[in-house]
């Protein structure tokens, strides 16, 4: 089974298509799977919206009530998820959902264990993309060369095999769960190119915050990936 993960924020102008877009290619690849949303308390109604779809999609919602957080949201997705391998996407269809059954291919083959959605590999892109947007997704993969070698680290659009997480303690600050993932799990990664669309309905999430949480988390992460190397040198 596959589990899509989707964790939401005021998401009601678009989690009933990305829900209905999902399901469609579960049916059109004979992939049986499971859409779970994960709530951050949005007050627009968008757990609501999804849960009126439990009938004709199979769909799974939870409400969190604690702190909120993209990550922590997918985190407890993990938790929920009844699938081998999960699927990590956003839910405002920015993420192209008809690359889904290419995401989860590579690691039924057993050639990898965790797939990422890249924008920066040849048949990958970004399209109306403001320039901001552009600027600070170049300079925080430069930044983060130190700690992965993927060429899009700050993606959002991951598959992942369910059972390399079980020994894995993430603890991600900020929206950037797919760098924790990739850096902590240390298991075998291949990326995807795909074109990214910026949301068309909604109001991003993306802000000088996130933006902020972002440099924090990859500090953490370079002291967690040299102080690994070196206990790993110790006699």
């Amino acid at each position: 089974m596959i589990s899509v993960i989707l964790p939401t924020y005021n998401e009601a102008q678009n989690i009933d298509r990305i829900i209905a877009a999902i399901t469609k290619v579960f049916s059109d690849e004979a992939i049986e799977g499971e859409v779970i949303v994960v709530d951050d308390g949005s007050p627009d109604g968008t757990a609501r919206i999804a849960s009126d779809l439990s009938g004709s999609c199979p769909v799974n919602v939870r409400m969190r009530t604690g702190l909120r957080g993209l990550s922590r949201s997918v985190i407890e997705g993990f938790g929920m998820a009844r699938g081998d391998i999960c699927v990590v996407m956003d839910a405002d269809l920015s993420h192209p959902v008809e690359m889904i059954p290419d995401l989860i291919k590579p690691i039924r083959e057993g050639t990898c264990d965790i797939t990422v959605g890249s924008r920066y590999l040849a048949g990958g892109g970004a399209q109306d993309w403001p320039w901001r947007r552009r600027l600070f997704s170049r300079v925080a993969g430069l930044l983060a060369k130190g700690v992965t070698s993927l060429s899009d680290p700050t993606s959002g659009f991951m598959a992942v095999k369910k059972e390399t997480l079980k020994d894995v303690k993430l603890d991600p600050l900020g929206w950037k769960i797919v760098l924790e993932v990739v850096v902590k799990a240390g298991v075998r990664v291949l990326e995807i190119p795909i074109v990214f669309n910026d949301r068309a309905r909604g109001k991003s999430k993306f802000g000088f915050s996130a933006q902020v949480d972002y440099l924090r988390h990859l500090g953490r992460l370079y002291a967690y990936r040299y102080s690994f190397f070196r206990k790993a040198g110790r006699p």
